[in-house]
């Protein structure tokens, strides 16, 4: 894939011909609506009957992109068979998803599915993305690192605002050879809005400058209390944290004005897996406070919430053997976390949670899940 589609822009074309459409001189409509109205067949076409123009080509650019939008990439890109209107319409699509696997869920050979990306990619005309996700049922392969580097490089130039980078789990998702490392220059895009990763290594070595940040969601990942911290000033608007099969976080201190909401899932830790091991969050701003799955044998501790509205404990804890103490040991958490919650507006147990408290005698005017 040629580095120069990076900066391709679609740039010299002419912003008074665009009829009703915005005239926003970033928009991909008004390049693509440029590209159409130079053409010398289109200004051709301009006299003949309007009985021979079909319904959708009077469709307006914005419109019939907006409908492209929601066809896979491989379909968007077949209509430039349809006809010269349809000709480059996909090429200037402001949203890219591309999926390692078909439309029947059949896996593409890896080298092939790399070469698509290339070739779509260089022939992309929208100097502007909302949007840029990869998907991969498959677990990473290394083998196409230098693919996936230029890939994001494309999105980072793009101005992107929402970034998916999703690989699937192999049989152990923890094992850390096996993901992909973010390369440096995601971590100083200020046109992010949203970024999902998954199975991906997140290592800043300097400075995060995610500066207009709203969601982050991170899965399948090691992570420490210090690479939070890191991760958390270099995000200054941040208003949702989402992390999910996830482990090396024991103390999250979320002290950021900005960040509302925080939803946990399925805390993945076989090294520190013993009864002292803790989960304290505090976060004296946060509004919304979702805990979700197993959280293996998690001292989960709320010790500032005071802002919370909502919050969902649909989790449970791991026991190894069915033994009295550890059932014990698990109201004496949830009752320590209901009575953290007991400012709290509206409250949602799930089946672990309400077993436990029935048990003790402490569900009344809760909701069920």
């Amino acid at each position: 894939m040629s580095t120069e589609s990076d900066n391709d822009s679609g740039n010299g074309h002419d912003p008074d011909h665009h009829g009703g459409i915005s005239r926003d001189s970033t928009s991909p409509v008004n390049e693509l609506s440029s590209h159409l109205e130079s053409s010398p067949k289109r200004r051709r076409r301009r006299g003949r009957s309007e009985s021979t123009v079909d319904r959708i080509s009077k469709l307006s650019d914005h419109l019939l992109l907006h409908i492209l939008s929601f066809l896979q990439i491989e379909d968007a890109i077949k209509t430039q068979l349809l006809s010269k209107r349809w000709q480059y319409l996909w090429t200037y699509l402001p949203s890219l998803v591309f999926r390692s696997y078909r439309s029947d869920f059949v896996e593409r050979d890896v080298f092939e599915f790399a070469d698509f990306v290339d070739r779509t990619l260089t022939l992309c005309k929208c100097s502007k993305l909302k949007k840029f996700a990869l998907n991969f049922r498959s677990s990473y392969d290394p083998r196409i690192e230098t693919k996936v580097n230029l890939w994001t490089r494309f999105a980072v130039g793009k101005g992107t605002e929402v970034l998916h980078l999703h690989f699937n789990a192999s049989e152990d998702p923890m094992v850390v050879d096996c993901s992909y490392e973010l390369p440096r220059r995601l971590y100083s895009s200020s046109s992010f809005q949203e970024l999902h990763f998954s199975l991906c290594r997140v290592t800043p070595k300097g400075v995060v400058g995610w500066n207009s940040l709203k969601k982050l969601s991170i899965g399948y990942v090691v992570l420490s209390d210090e690479l939070i911290q890191k991760i958390l000033r270099g995000s200054p608007v941040l208003e949702i944290l989402e992390l999910y099969y996830f482990q090396g976080v024991s103390h999250l201190h979320l002290s950021y004005a900005s960040l509302k909401k925080l939803i946990l899932r399925e805390y993945w830790d076989d090294i520190n897996n013993s009864d002292d091991s803790k989960l304290e969050i505090s976060a004296p701003y946060l509004q919304s406070l979702e805990m979700l799955g197993c959280l293996e044998r998690k001292n989960c501790r709320l010790l500032d919430v005071s802002s919370l509205v909502d919050a969902t404990l649909s989790f449970d804890l791991r026991h190894e053997e069915d033994v009295l103490e550890d059932y014990e040991r698990d109201q004496n958490i949830l009752r320590r976390l209901l009575e953290s919650l007991a400012h709290v507006k509206n409250i949602t147990l799930g089946t672990w949670a309400l077993q436990d408290s029935d048990d003790d005698g402490e569900n009344g005017g809760l909701s069920k899940e």
